[in-house]
């Protein structure tokens, strides 16, 4: 059974045949798209023959359970040329996205009325159909991607005509056959770094840190709280020298308590002792305590509010104990015009 799971493309050798050079519509393959239960897809065969002709075959989906069942009816007009055929399946999403799996082969064999350019051939011997074959796979597999002693993936340069060093590692995943020396499923390097920046793209670096806290297990909120609770306020906080956030906290040389109200801004924040001493200011005694009270100072005595002046205590007025003018001109007259007549 052909086989497409994680983007790799497997196909067994009893597979591999899909018919002779003119056969029309005399077999089906089927792939089937392991774990991708969708419907909204379309998907085609992108089929590469030695002569670097190039065929894209649609393919009809069904969907069966949580995989895809994708069938290829091979058609004459499918098999431009006998010999090793590249296979590639192309998927295009419903958001126009595109994916590609890696590369596997088949193989078309010749018939007797065509050759490898439609005219009449001769036979080919099973040891020069193994030649072909051989060579196929050591032209694949020539510039394979490998893992280094290092641990990091090694991917071959066509225009420096080497290998160079990826930024990718191993990450505890063993290489499978598709990525071997010695693999009868070979991948072209091409495809499996385009596979592995897809893959890649939209995942976060098992060496990214939030906080200082590792991404590599779950991160509690206390543990976070715990990483972060320095960086929420400044300490030994000098006012205009100390640089600081607007809004953060800050406590002082002395332990008093500042907030930031701008770059190097620090308004210091009054204690509750501040406040309650601020609220008390004024104090309510008894009568037998108003000699206690010393000169200048105001005080509540039998709810009335007084000030000690020469060691004595002076009632304030309030508004209701005084006479307005009018009041005043209605029991007694304008006192403006008594004045004027003395």
């Amino acid at each position: 059974m052909i086989t497409i799971q994680s983007g790799k493309l497997c196909i067994p050798d009893i597979d591999r045949f899909v018919g002779f050079a003119g056969d029309d519509s005399v077999m089906t393959k089927q792939l089937v798209l392991l774990n991708r239960a969708s419907d909204s897809c379309t998907y085609s065969l992108c089929l590469r023959f030695d002569n670097d002709s190039v065929c894209t075959v649609p393919l009809t989906a069904s969907v069966d359970g949580d995989d895809v069942v994708l069938s290829w009816e091979v058609r004459a007009e499918h098999l431009l040329q006998t010999g090793i055929v590249t296979a590639q399946l192309k998927t295009v999403d419903s958001d126009g996205s595109i994916a590609h799996s890696t590369k596997d082969f088949f193989i078309v064999g010749s018939s007797a009325e065509l050759d490898d350019d439609g005219c009449e051939i001769e036979y080919v011997t099973p040891s020069q159909m193994r030649n072909s074959i051989n060579q196929a796979l050591e032209t694949i597999t020539a510039t394979a991607p490998y893992i280094g002693d290092d641990g990091y993936w090694y991917v071959y340069d066509p225009e420096q005509g080497a290998y160079k060093k990826t930024g990718y590692t191993a990450g505890g995943i063993a290489p499978d056959s598709a990525m071997s020396d010695t693999s009868v499923n070979a991948v072209g390097n091409r495809y499996i770094k385009q596979y592995v920046d897809t893959a890649c793209a939209s995942k976060v670096s098992t060496t990214t840190t939030v906080a200082g806290l590792a991404l590599t297990d779950n991160i509690s909120s206390y543990s976070l709280a715990d990483a972060v609770r320095g960086h929420l306020y400044r300490t030994g906080v000098i006012p205009n020298v100390t640089r600081g956030t607007t809004g953060q906290l800050g406590i002082g040389l002395n332990g008093e308590m500042f907030f930031c109200t701008a770059t190097d801004v620090w308004r210091q924040l009054a204690d509750f002792r501040s406040a309650e001493y601020k609220m008390d200011l004024i104090d309510e005694i008894d009568a037998a305590d108003e000699d206690l009270v010393d000169n200048g100072n105001m005080y509540l005595m039998d709810n009335g509010v007084y000030i000690r002046y020469d060691d004595s205590g002076i009632k304030l007025a309030k508004s209701a104990d005084v006479y307005s003018k009018s009041q005043i001109d209605s029991m007694v007259g304008n006192i403006e015009a008594l004045l004027a007549v003395v």
